[in-house]
This record gives C-alpha cells, structure tokens and sequence, in this order.
C-alpha cells in the first residue's frame, strides 16, 4: 500500500486525503493545530457559543463541489445561508452555504475515518532511500511515506522542505493579502444586517454570526474582517492595539453603541489570494512530492477543494500507471 502524509487539514488537505483514502492509499494527516478547518476557522468563546472568524460562507461554482455540499447538507454537517444584507441576485445565482453548527462543521463528514494527528507542526521532512521522513518539532515520526502532500499556505513549504526541490520556486510569484479580523459579542444588537460587504478603506465586511443556522441566538456575535490594505499597513500592531483602533472605528466611523461582553482580535498573515499560481498543484520530478491549496487557483474555498482533489486524481493516476498502489 502506498503510504501518503498529507500537511494541513484545511479545505485542501481533508479533500486529497478523503479521496485518496477511499481509492485505497494509506493515508496521515499532520495538523499543527488543535482542530480541522484552515481558515474556515472557528473559535469556541464558552460552552455556549463560537464564532467563525475565517471564511464567512461557502458559494459553489462548479457540479463536483456542489455535490460535496449537498453530500454535506445531508450528513447534518452544513446548512445553506439568506443573510439580510447581501445582495438578492447574487444569494439567487446560486446558494451559499455555511458549516452547522460551525464553519469547520463542512470537514467533518469527510474527516470522519481519516487518520489525523493534532498539534503536530511539521518542521521539516528528510529523504531516505526513496521515502520520506517527517520531523515533528525536532522528532522524526516513525512512518516513513512514499508520497508528501503539502496542503499549507505556500510560505510555509519552504520553511519545511530542502531548497533542493526546485518547483518549489515556481510560486514565488504567487501573493496573498492578510487581515485583521475581530471577533466581538455584544449584550445590545448593532445595526447591521446580517452580512454587509463594504466599500470602505477600514473594513471590508461585517457579519452577524449569530444569523447563521444553528447558532445560538441567545448571542449578539459579530466577525468584523478588516481592509487587506489596512491589515497591510498595521500587520505588525499588536492585538490589543488592534482592538482598540477596530472599536474606535465601529463607534466613530459607523456610530455604533458598544456594550461588550468579548473582544478578540486574530491575525491572518496570509488570508485571501490576490496573484494565484494559475494551476491546481506543483509537483516534483519523480511525483513523490506535492503541494497544493487556494493559492493555486484562487481566493475561495471551492479552489482549495479542488486543489486537494486533483492532486489526489494525480496521484491515484500516476500510482496505477505504474502498479504502485
């Protein structure tokens, strides 16, 4: 059996690693955080409530990421979404959907039976004799793979691997904006709707996550993603300074009475995609190294999916061409 690690238990890395593992590959998942997700992150404030602070909703373009929401639906895992606020044609083009209870929700069904190990942050991985060891925090993992998949944000590979694989330096080019994002629970109820998108040099939306399916409603919880170019331009301030000047702007620039009961600001470094790769995955010479993600082919949640699932296709390929699984 051909053994696969696959780095990151995002969008990407659960969707290659489910489709390998049904098509017979023994596949692990190395996560460095606690949870499955990426960024469609959620953070649980108490026993009560949690707030996505990453992706905000899920919009499927294409028939074969429309299936596996509906799969999800199905499952009880998702929940389709008409936030107030947000334009009519664009929820009637096609529907959104978010994670029930929470965004990461999306990942379960597909987690489910997948070997996934936590708080494990990769540090590097070491060739041996045509396999692959990985160092967990400065201790090599006792299996050896045949095949890596880095399903990560792309500054991260090179952190990772040797400066050997060349394909590496094919996305150089490839660039991602950060964000502040806020997280905030009100005792009084703003007035926003449920989701406004903004043309503003501050923030760029506001969501009322409490409007989402199977949220608790007893909450005012609110997710206030900043401006990437203001994220740019104050990417080194610390939390605190952040939630200051983001309260400061709800109170002054869209006169909103606050009676706070959480404040938490999180920093995406690397947030949304604004020059992609152009293509799904880079690979090396000999296929025994792959890396993939939303950088690759855009700024959504369905391009990571498709990411993970094509480099899965690949490698399914490339093993049965050459008798290998």
């Amino acid at each position: 059996m051909t053994k696969v690690a696959v780095i990151g238990a995002g969008m990407c890395g659960i969707s290659c690693a489910s489709y390998l593992q049904k098509n017979g590959f023994g596949v692990t998942v190395f996560e460095k955080s606690r949870g499955i997700g990426g960024r469609m992150a959620s953070r649980r404030i108490n026993e009560q409530v949690s707030v996505d602070h990453g992706a905000q909703y899920i919009k499927p373009y294409s028939k074969n990421f429309l299936h596996f929401l509906e799969e999800t639906v199905r499952a009880g895992f998702a929940s389709s979404w008409s936030p107030l606020g947000m334009e009519k044609n664009y929820i009637q083009e096609k529907k959104i959907f978010v994670g029930a209870p929470r965004m990461n929700s999306i990942l379960k069904n597909s987690s489910n039976n997948l070997e996934i190990n936590f708080s494990s942050k990769i540090n590097k991985i070491l060739s041996n004799f045509n396999k692959w060891k990985l160092v967990i925090e400065g201790i090599e993992y006792q299996k050896e793979f045949d095949i890596v998949v880095f399903a990560i944000p792309f500054h991260q590979i090179s952190e990772i691997i040797d400066d050997a694989w060349s394909t590496v330096k094919k996305i150089s080019k490839v660039k991602m904006s950060p964000c502040w994002t806020l997280m905030l629970l009100t005792k009084n109820k703003l007035s926003f709707s449920d989701y406004e998108k903004l043309d503003n040099e501050k923030i760029s939306s506001i969501t009322f996550d409490t409007s989402k399916p199977q949220r608790n409603k007893k909450f005012n919880s609110y997710i206030i993603h900043s401006n990437p170019n203001w994220s740019e331009r104050h990417i080194s301030y610390d939390q605190n300074k952040i939630e200051e000047m983001l309260i400061n702007i709800l109170t002054k620039d869209f006169g909103q009475d606050l009676n706070i009961e959480y404040i938490k600001a999180h920093r995406w470094l690397y947030a949304q995609t604004t020059d992609p790769l152009g293509k799904p995955f880079i690979k090396n010479e000999n296929n025994s190294l792959y890396a993939g993600g939303d950088w690759c082919l855009g700024t959504n949640v369905e391009s990571a999916f498709i990411s993970g699932f094509e480099i899965g296709k690949s490698i399914k390929s490339y093993c049965t061409n050459f008798h290998l699984k």
